[in-house]
C-alpha cells in the first residue's frame, strides 16, 4: 500500500494474520510463563520480547505502508525481520514455554502436523547443518534483491508475503545455529563467529553494489521517492547504505558477544581448581609435627 508523507502516521497495516499472529504469541509465552516454578532467565523473556516488537514494526507500523513506496524504508524492514526479530528469537528459545501455554487443541494439532510432515527426520535437521544454514540465508538475502523478484515483490501482495517469510525463515534458522541458546544444533562459539562472519561479508558485497550503482535497479520505485524528497538512485543508494552500516553493526556486536563468551568459557576452564577442604574436624591442639 502506497501512502504520502503527509499521511504516514496514520497508515498503519492491520494485517489480521500478523496482528493476531503477533497478540497470540504473547498471550500464549505469558500463560506459558504463568504458575511454572522454573522459567526461564529474565534476558530469554526480554530478548522474545524484543523479536516480538521488531516484527510489529516492520510489519504493523507506518513502516509497511512506507514499503511500498521507498527501498530505503523496505531496507529498514529487512533489517529489522533478519538482524533484530531472528537473532532475538533464537536467544529467547520460546519454544517449550509457547506450547506451555498453548491450548490443548493448538498442541495437539501441532504435533499431528510435524509428525505427518516428519519434522524430525535427519532430511529435515540438515538444514540446521551450519553450512546449510549459512547458504540458505545468504542465498535468500541475494535471491531476492534480484531486480526481477524484487519489483515482483512490489507489485504482488502473495509474493511480498512470501519474501518477507523467506528472510525471517532462513535468519531465524542461520542465527539460531550461529548464536542461540545452546542446544544439539548450536555451534561452539569459534563456530559461531566464523559463521556470522563469513555472513556479513557477501551482505557487505550487496550493499556496497547498490551505493555504488549507477542506474536505478527497481523499476518499482521510479514514480514514487519524488514525493519523499529522494531520486530514484538516492533511494537505493540509501537503502545500501542502511544494509551496510546497522547490518554490519548486529554482525559485528554477535561477533564480539561470542567472543566474550568464548573468552570467559575459557577462562573457566582454566581456572585451577579450589583445594578440597576437609569433611571432619581437624584437631590443631598439639601443633605441627616434628
Amino acid at each position: 500500500m502506497l501512502t504520502s508523507p503527509s499521511a504516514v502516521w496514520t497508515a498503519w497495516s492491520v494485517d489480521p494474520l500478523v496482528v493476531v499472529g503477533l497478540l497470540a504469541a504473547g498471550g500464549a509465552y505469558a500463560r506459558g510463563l504463568s504458575g511454572r516454578r522454573r522459567r526461564p532467565p529474565r534476558w530469554r523473556s526480554a530478548a522474545f520480547a524484543v523479536g516480538l516488537a521488531a516484527v510489529f514494526v516492520a510489519l504493523v507500523s507506518p513502516l509497511e505502508a512506507m514499503s511500498g513506496a521507498l527501498a530505503s524504508a523496505h531496507m529498514v524492514q529487512h533489517v529489522l525481520l533478519v538482524g533484530v526479530a531472528a537473532p532475538a528469537f533464537a536467544l529467547s528459545r520460546p519454544g517449550v514455554v509457547l506450547v506451555r501455554g498453548s491450548p490443548p487443541a493448538l498442541r495437539r494439532g501441532v504435533t499431528a502436523v510435524r509428525v505427518r510432515l516428519r519434522l524430525g527426520t535427519p532430511r529435515v535437521r540438515a538444514v540446521l547443518r551450519p553450512a546449510v544454514a549459512w547458504l540458505l540465508y545468504v542465498g535468500a538475502l541475494w535471491t531476492w534483491h534480484a531486480a526481477w523478484l524484487y519489483d515482483a515483490a512490489l507489485r504482488h501482495e502473495v509474493v511480498h508475503v512470501l519474501e518477507h517469510v523467506s528472510f525471517f525463515g532462513t535468519a531465524l534458522v542461520f542465527w539460531s545455529v550461529a548464536v542461540g541458546v545452546r542446544g544439539r544444533h548450536r555451534v561452539d562459539r569459534g563456530q559461531g563467529m566464523f559463521l556470522v562472519f563469513a555472513a556479513a561479508l557477501p551482505t557487505i558485497l550487496l550493499s556496497a553494489l547498490m551505493v555504488f550503482a549507477s542506474a536505478p535497479w527497481y523499476e518499482g520505485y521510479a514514480t514514487t521517492t519524488a514525493a519523499w524528497g529522494l531520486s530514484h538512485l538516492a533511494d537505493q543508494k540509501l537503502a545500501g547504505v542502511i544494509m551496510w552500516v546497522p547490518a554490519s553493526a548486529i554482525h559485528v556486536g554477535a561477533v564480539l558477544s561470542l567472543l566474550a563468551a568464548w573468552m570467559r568459557e575459557t577462562d573457566r576452564a582454566a581456572a585451577p581448581a579450589a583445594p578440597a577442604m576437609p569433611r571432619g574436624p581437624v584437631d590443631v591442639s598439639e601443633g605441627p609435627s616434628t
